[in-house]
């Protein structure tokens, strides 16, 4: 089962299902667990759920719902056509509420403080899952432009550092990319890539912020399109050499 599989079966899934035994849903479940892409995904999608949910609970049953029932008022059965139209138009209106959905999940602004402890934590103990490895940044640049995610501008400096690999994976409905590489000294340094416009409260425009973060040290900059975070557990004259 590869991830869009994944997300087609995991799309009839709702939350509190009693069917996340079926073995197709294990399946996928088990697949969230070692994909973080897939993860992020899947907890949208629930959150999307269960607002979708709220919002169904809040709708008003009409009062005289049981004098109806109880009086037997005659049930007229569709003809085969009306049920096909009436699936048709649920189905029509599923797909609106997702689009919806997605549409505001994708323009929700995320703190800057938000997205760098994402981002940090995405590293774990400097040993990140990565999508792909290679040494070579042309593969890497390849990999992350077939998968969406967004591109920017590599500091000058960085262009000849060996690369480890790559990833690209989701904060807030935002796509970040990963690229990592080794440092002179054996140490590894982590790029992160975000569109400048997701944060709001982007860094400063080519003037790097420099940080120290539980154990991590960090530099924060944008260029008015992208905005970049830089991270390693080096000291930040190795971050500052960098830039």
């Amino acid at each position: 089962m590869d991830n869009q599989e994944a997300k087609r079966v995991l799309q009839a899934l709702r939350p509190n299902d009693l069917d996340a035994t079926h073995p197709a849903f294990a399946e996928a479940l088990a697949l969230v667990e070692r994909d973080p892409e897939l993860k992020a995904w899947w907890k949208a999608q629930q959150s999307f759920d269960r607002k979708v949910a709220a919002k169904l609970e809040e709708v008003p049953l009409p009062a005289d719902l049981r004098a109806t029932i109880l009086a037997g008022r005659r049930i007229r059965q569709l003809p085969p056509q009306s049920h096909f139209t009436f699936w048709l138009a649920a189905a029509a209106a599923v797909a609106i509420l997702c689009i919806i959905g997605t549409a505001l999940e994708n323009t929700r602004y995320v703190s800057s403080a938000s997205y760098d402890e994402a981002a940090l934590g995405f590293l774990g103990n400097d040993v990140p899952t990565l999508g792909m490895t290679s040494p070579d940044h042309d593969k890497i640049v390849a990999w992350l432009k077939d998968q969406e995610a967004p591109m920017g501008d590599l500091p000058a400096k960085m262009s000849t550092l060996p690369s480890v690999g790559c990833q690209k994976f989701v904060v807030q409905g935002h796509n970040v990319s990963l690229i990592c590489f080794i440092l002179a000294g054996g140490r590894l340094v982590h790029l992160f890539v975000i569109n400048q416009q997701a944060l709001s409260d982007p860094p400063p425009n080519n003037a790097p912020e420099f940080k120290q973060v539980r154990g991590w040290s960090t530099a924060s900059w944008s260029d008015g399109r992208m905005s970049y975070l830089l991270a390693t557990q080096a000291d930040s004259d190795a971050l500052r050499q960098l830039l």
